[in-house]
């Protein structure tokens, strides 16, 4: 009995640290990256394209199949936009206070700005024909600015003085979703030639973009 008891106790440990491992063990996952340039179109909110890059890291979920010979992966990534903006003027009358300055008319030069970037997270689902689909959620950073310089006119229509009025800017964050198709084109064995059209719901309006890349996939 003093034998048995401590090799019982003994076998039920492995037993239990086997099971463990079995439990511990690595999931049946693969890495990929993926790297593209980007064109949005940003005449929704009334700006022109903007070019940026769009860089994703993510993992293939081997274990889940969604189709014979298909992929499913989750991925994270960072979005870099270029700021665009908008130029304009027009005249308008004084105010007082510039009448006062010895304005006869004010002609204001203004420029509206729009910067965007942030991160996603989603999912890709790779079909076995070079087509897939990607969706998630964009936490985007917004930022709108408005400038305004003005130039104060006589009657003869000369300078009298010019103003730099401070920038007026809206900042808002959130969450957009986010969904598009697109092709991976293979190169080498590991490595694809990716081509993209995706659509973001951002705010109360839509914009549509553009990408072309590379994703290695191991």
């Amino acid at each position: 009995m003093k034998i048995t008891l401590p090799l019982t106790l003994s076998f039920t440990a492995l037993v239990s640290l086997a099971h463990a491992d079995e439990e511990l063990a690595p999931p049946d996952v693969d890495f990929y990256a993926e790297a593209q340039m980007m064109r949005a179109d940003m005449d929704p909110y009334g700006f022109d394209t903007a070019d940026g890059l769009n860089i994703k890291i993510g993992l293939w979920l081997n274990s889940v199949t969604l189709g014979k010979n298909s992929r499913f992966g989750l991925e994270g990534g960072f979005v870099s936009q270029s700021e665009v903006s908008n130029n304009s003027q027009f005249t308008r009358a004084p105010s007082v206070s510039e009448q006062n300055a010895g304005a006869s008319s004010v002609l204001v030069q203004e420029e509206d700005s729009l910067d965007l970037s942030g991160f996603t997270v989603g999912a890709l689902w790779q079909s076995p024909y070079w087509l897939y689909l990607r969706g998630g959620g964009y936490i985007y950073n917004l930022k709108l600015e408005n400038r305004q310089d003005r130039i104060l006119l006589d009657g003869g229509g000369s300078t009298v003085n010019t103003v730099n009025d401070s920038p007026v800017s809206d900042s808002q964050s959130g969450i957009a979703p986010y969904l598009g198709i697109g092709l991976a084109v293979p190169l080498l064995e590991n490595l694809s030639l990716t081509a993209d059209y995706q659509q973001t719901q951002l705010e109360s309006e839509s914009y549509g973009t553009m990408g072309i890349g590379l994703r290695y996939s191991n």
